[in-house]
């Protein structure tokens, strides 16, 4: 069996979408977006207070619960003043860019680990041992100084904690726009701009990605994977059959996007670090299979990515368009009082 064959479809990574992270079945827009928001402020925050052998997990759920913030917040930008969509947009990257040491740490260690997984049975007994434990130990210098340092955590939890107070008082009235210069439209309008732009952007970064074959670009494309991913998670009751399969599918395509990064990663690190795989040859054959497998992963992710990013910008607008004219029409339906 190849390695490839160890590449699910999409489809079995994600068998639904949690309901919390879903604008509600009748729920205005405003209402929605905030309710998930603070909700995914909280998530970011709370893992920090679980105690140093949780660390890792709370920085990933953290890191993972502020992108899902921002690729909201990039849906209804139009909707936001540009002074305070700006510093919110800032505020949320530094805050995870400041943990992300940490976070590689983790990943390149996994990364090793599965170059073993995937091809142990073909090579001698020990290789690249050597390696998975000193990329170990790497991570674990790399948490004990961050948690040895005073302020980083602390600050982390603070920018969250003023985050979570600032959007508590976001109005959701629907007249809180024209009297207030600051609200979010209950209309398909205030999402329009920013799925459009989000799915746009998305279609570029896979043109990029695979004209050059950069590891950046695909890195970069993977961002955008990931944005579209929760907007899509959230928009899923507009039309259940069809978005949550979307989600499913841009779920295992940031994946398979995400392991390519971290092998190419692991790659350069390789490359520039000796000393962690201090054998020529080892470090040879261990580049040799992170090419390999990222051949593999990038082909399996222009198949989900052609499928994905198949429209037009203006036919997936349009066709969004429709699903909430319909939900609208169902709500709109199921409140009027029969006598």
């Amino acid at each position: 069996m190849t390695a490839l064959a160890t590449i699910e479809p999409a489809g079995q990574g994600l068998a639904s979408v949690d309901t919390s992270l879903q604008l509600g079945e009748s729920e205005p827009l405003p209402e929605g977006l905030k309710r998930v928001t603070m909700e995914q402020l909280e998530v970011a925050a709370e893992g920090f207070f679980e105690g140093e052998e949780y660390f890792p997990t709370a920085v990933h759920e953290s890191r993972k619960a502020i992108k899902r913030i921002r690729a909201l917040l990039r849906l209804v930008k139009g909707e936001i003043p540009e002074k305070i969509y700006g510093f919110e947009d800032r505020m949320l990257r530094d805050t995870a860019r400041s943990l992300q040491e940490v976070r590689a740490a983790v990943a390149l260690a996994e990364a090793a680990r599965l170059i073993v997984a995937l091809y142990g049975d073909l090579l001698a007994h020990g290789v690249f041992d050597e390696l998975v434990a000193r990329l170990e130990r790497r991570r674990q210098v790399i948490e004990l100084k961050t948690l040895e340092d005073p302020h980083l955590v602390a600050r982390v939890v603070r920018n969250l904690e003023k985050a979570y107070h600032r959007y508590s008082s976001w109005p959701t009235d629907p007249e809180a726009r024209r009297v207030y210069g600051m609200g979010i439209r209950d209309s398909y309008e205030a999402i329009k701009p920013g799925l459009s732009e989000t799915y746009q952007r998305g279609r570029k970064g896979m043109v990029s990605a695979y004209g050059s074959r950069r590891p950046g670009h695909f890195h970069g494309w993977r961002k955008r994977v990931k944005d579209l991913r929760h907007q899509m998670e959230f928009l899923a009751p507009l039309w259940p059959e069809v978005v949550v399969g979307m989600a499913v599918t841009l779920h295992r395509l940031g994946e398979l996007l995400g392991e390519d990064h971290d092998l190419a990663e692991l790659a350069v690190l390789v490359a520039t670090r000796t000393d962690l795989c201090p054998d020529p040859r080892e470090r040879s054959l261990l580049i040799a299979l992170v090419r390999q497998r990222r051949w593999e992963l990038e082909t399996a992710a222009e198949v989900l990515g052609r499928r994905i990013y198949a429209e037009k910008p203006a036919a997936l607008t349009s066709r969004f368009a429709e699903y909430w004219d319909s939900r609208r029409l169902a709500i709109e339906a199921t409140s009027v009082v029969v006598y």
